[in-house]
């Protein structure tokens, strides 16, 4: 289980919402979802540092949370990841080793990243790590940003490490685990075993079809389909013409998990285990498509997080914020 700081904060800043969520002795005890101003990110980068400076100084404090030490899940669209495997070696060893394995990926421009590794498995003189790598500029200017903002940058993440720092927190979880994120863009899959991540995909479809779908039914622009959708308007989100949408989402959640089951040779149990998270996952008939394509056993991502006085539902939101904040 993760040793876990006094006080961290944990930062998800998405394309549509910023989330934060505040441990404190092992403990979530405060998250918090706020509306990004528009294009504030763009494809992972902050497209204007001083605006996003005031917006983080402006949500803290409306919200009490004062300054403080933080963890930034890294925006998937910089981080280059993939698994590696290599000889047993010591940590300084793997340092001077670890950015030859992104030689394809980065090129010449190896000196410019910084490089992180998860260590799954060593075996037989052999190791299988899950790595990461990012460009330094990057973490810089959101160290930057953070420091302005009266927040100090300690650990910056990728997504798959901080979901892992929730499973390996969790209390009797199952061996096999799939943890589907239903964003507003994206639908995340990611899958464990015995606490290592070992797949994870993207599926260009999340609540933005549903949205696109309210706009075309109703004839209104995807910006008032979405009001309309988050307040469920004269109940649309349970009206007939979103089964497709909410079924098209499912089934593609479903064939990436088949994919695992049928190339899974580890010949024990079949991945039975789905914990739901995101902000359309909120959606109650979207939950229900992902129950009978998959004919998994759903659990709210609220039994991965630790809570003290933070809202259950609000873990639908926060929970990738929520695992950056519980460290090693």
């Amino acid at each position: 289980m993760p040793a876990i700081s006094s006080r961290m904060i944990g930062v998800e800043l998405g394309s549509n919402t910023m989330k934060m969520a505040v441990c404190s002795g092992g403990a979530i005890k405060k998250m918090v979802v706020e509306q990004m101003p528009e294009d504030l990110i763009r494809e992972g980068r902050v497209s204007s540092p001083a605006a996003m400076t005031e917006f983080l100084k402006t949500k803290m404090k409306e919200n009490g949370i004062r300054g403080g030490n933080c963890a930034l899940v890294i925006p998937a669209q910089t981080v280059i990841a993939h698994h590696v495997t290599m000889p047993a070696m010591s940590e300084s060893e793997l340092k001077l080793n670890l950015p030859f394995e992104f030689r394809d990926f980065v090129g010449k421009d190896g000196a410019k990243f910084d490089y992180d590794y998860s260590v799954m498995d060593v075996k037989d003189n052999v190791m299988e790590l899950y790595a990461a790598a990012v460009r330094k500029d990057l973490v810089e200017q959101y160290y930057a940003i953070f420091k302005k903002a009266g927040l100090t940058l300690k650990i910056a993440t990728t997504a798959e490490m901080a979901w892992r720092n929730l499973v390996e927190a969790g209390a009797n979880l199952p061996r096999k685990l799939c943890i589907v994120d239903v964003g507003h863009n994206t639908t995340r899959v990611n899958i464990f075993v015995d606490g290592n991540f070992v797949m994870g995909k993207d599926i260009d479809l999340a609540g933005s079809l549903i949205d696109q779908t309210i706009a075309d039914n109703q004839q209104i622009d995807a910006f008032a389909a979405r009001t309309r959708k988050e307040a469920n308007m004269n109940k649309v989100l349970s009206a007939e013409f979103l089964n497709d949408a909410y079924q098209t989402i499912a089934i593609e959640v479903m064939k990436i998990i088949n994919f695992f089951n049928y190339s899974d040779d580890s010949q024990s149990e079949p991945l039975e285990h789905l914990y739901y998270c995101g902000g359309s996952s909120v959606i109650e008939p979207l939950r229900t498509c992902l129950l009978k394509a998959t004919g998994m056993t759903l659990h709210h991502v609220h039994r991965l997080v630790k809570l003290d006085g933070a809202s259950v539902e609000q873990a639908l939101y926060c929970a990738l914020a929520a695992g950056a904040a519980i460290q090693k």
